[in-house]
């Protein structure tokens, strides 16, 4: 029996701000990526932004709202808004609904930008409910107040795994019946130059000429990642309550893991010993082997020592099977906190369409690599069961196995 269903998803992302444009330019293979130029650099640092296409007024009725709250927690209300719209959740019990989300830093770009005011105009030019607005917790608030929900309301921040532990979280507390219901996900907002400029200072950002060579996950030239931004929101409830409501089930949670390299504070464990063994953990929890999974969506940022240990933990996990494997960062980029729950979303739109995104950007294959990576174009494939890796900073595993069945 699976820990809980999934019945909604929402998105707000550099490649579309609904699931469907989102799915549509992934298999369109299009990217997201454009430069932006630091003060003093000729080169460009390459991101991936949201972009002004998004208008946080066409989700977010409250002025107040709209004035005082960072971009992060617009992206997820506005993300969140879908997501029950698709779910087809009306009313929701205050008390039997938890919102779990993640990211890694929260609203970074309205700090910088009142220390900038604080530094030229003085003290009077700081706003008063800055750190009602930054902090990480405030999208779960914003959504907790829309909604009028009291159930627990929690943030992880565990770097780039951000978001999967929250829906493996979620899916636990569905699981002990604390709650019915689960909003759950992640998002993130760090485009800024001295988050750039510091990345880029330590040798973390792709030096790609171009920008659809900037992101190329598991390419033996791959020379770093790429930032992206936005939110990813999908609906989880127990499988009891969404048989009373006869609703479509999208997918099902079957396992979830999450342990630490204790390694290194950026780098992962070289051999992919840990993150094989979160992966391994998430499968035993799924009751899954690895011959029962179709596809795995890597992390596969492009990183060199990252992918290099990501592909060794594919290795070790899949020694004696093939799963298709892909991911989607070569379209959007690396959005840290939110990208295992875009993750999921892709995952959820290949089962139900039986194709999967190829690894855009990727030609040249690292020559360790003996899976088998979607490269070219998108494959015609019948999917049935999902593996989703989030590797982060800090040592930060986490893996998460969906199925189109219970």
């Amino acid at each position: 029996m699976p820990l809980c269903t999934i019945t909604g998803m929402g998105i707000i992302s550099s490649l579309g701000l609904n699931v469907d444009d989102f799915w549509l330019n992934l298999l369109a293979g299009r990217h997201a990526i454009e430069p932006a130029f630091i003060l003093g650099e000729s080169s460009p640092i390459w991101q991936s932004p949201v972009g002004t296409a998004f208008h946080p007024e066409d989700f977010v009725s409250d002025p107040r709202v709209l004035r005082n709250a960072s971009r992060f927690s617009l992206y997820t209300l506005a993300a969140t808004t879908e997501a029950l719209k698709n779910a087809e959740l009306g009313e929701l019990d205050s008390e039997r609904t938890g919102i779990i989300f993640g990211t890694s830093m929260g609203g970074v770009p309205e700090l910088v930008d009142a220390q900038a005011r604080y530094d030229s105009q003085g003290i009077h030019k700081v706003p008063a409910r800055l750190m009602a607005a930054v902090i990480p917790n405030m999208a779960a608030s914003q959504i907790a107040m829309r909604y009028h929900l009291h159930g627990p309301q929690l943030t992880l921040s565990t770097a780039c795994a951000s978001s999967i532990d929250s829906i493996g979280l979620a899916s636990s507390l569905i699981s002990a019946g604390v709650i019915d219901v689960a909003i759950c996900g992640g998002m993130e907002n760090l485009l800024t130059p001295v988050v750039s400029a510091s990345l880029w200072h330590a040798h973390a950002l792709s030096q790609g000429e171009r920008a659809e060579k900037a992101s190329m996950p598991f390419d033996q030239h791959r020379t770093g990642f790429v930032m992206g931004e936005g939110a990813a929101v999908v609906i989880l409830e127990s499988l009891a309550h969404a048989q009373a409501r006869n609703v479509p089930v999208l997918a099902y949670v079957h396992g979830y893991a999450s342990l630490a390299d204790a390694y290194h504070v950026t780098a992962p464990e070289p051999s992919g010993r840990w993150e094989a063994m979160a992966m391994n953990q998430a499968l035993r929890s799924s009751g899954f082997s690895p011959w029962d999974i179709d596809l795995v969506i890597a992390h596969g940022t492009g990183t060199p020592v990252g992918d290099r240990a990501e592909i060794r933990a594919l290795k070790q996990v899949y020694a004696h099977t093939h799963p298709v494997v892909t991911s989607i960062k070569g379209h959007i980029g690396h959005s840290m906190g939110a990208s295992g729950a875009m993750s999921v979303i892709a995952a959820i739109k290949a089962m139900h369409a039986g194709r999967v995104p190829h690894t855009l950007g990727t030609r040249e294959l690292d020559e360790e690599v003996n899976f088998d990576v979607v490269l070219g174009e998108p494959r015609v494939k019948d999917i049935k069961t999902v593996q989703i890796n989030a590797f982060g900073f800090g040592g930060q595993n986490a893996s998460l196995v969906i199925a189109n069945s219970n």
